[in-house]
């Protein structure tokens, strides 16, 4: 698989956070409706009843959530979400905003809140600016794609 260079530091920012302190599991970067963009993991996680958890449940799941705790929040008059964490009885997942995505990072239970917090801040800015950039080469090769498909001969002898 060839990567991009935004994809090249979209993995590298992930390898950091993973391997920044003990305890992290898993490290996903979505976009604002819940597609998987990048993963990094130290595990492969597995659940009771499934043979492998899939990345890209996690990351609907995930963005699912996030916009439910966002609307719940315009509700309630709070604005924004900066960051959502959700506690498990084994463990838990923070999910922080970053521009046109969300990071979300699975942790043990004991994982210290506030360094978690600390991580994730450190990287949301870089972690943004990347998004923008990549997001916006790929509605463009989208774009392009289906340009090429519409003027193409096949295309046109519809007409």
């Amino acid at each position: 698989m060839s990567y991009s260079n935004d994809e090249r530091i979209l993995k590298k920012i992930l390898k950091e956070i993973i391997n920044s302190t003990p305890g992290l599991k898993y490290a996903i970067i979505i976009d604002d409706t819940g597609i998987t963009i990048m993963s990094e993991s130290k595990f492969i996680l597995k659940s009771p009843t499934e043979e492998n958890i899939s990345v890209e449940k996690i990351g609907a799941i995930g963005g699912a959530v996030f916009t439910a705790g966002e609307e719940q929040g315009y509700i309630l008059g709070y604005g924004k979400i900066h960051l959502q964490i959700t506690e498990y009885f084994k463990g838990m997942i923070f999910s922080l905003k970053t521009g046109k995505g969300i990071l979300c990072i699975a942790t043990d239970k004991n994982i210290q809140i506030g360094l978690v917090r600390a991580i994730m801040n450190k990287y949301s800015q870089k972690i943004a600016s990347v998004l923008k950039s990549y997001l916006q080469q790929e509605d463009q090769g989208e774009i392009k794609k289906e340009l090429a498909e519409l003027f193409s001969s096949d295309s046109i002898s519809l007409l």
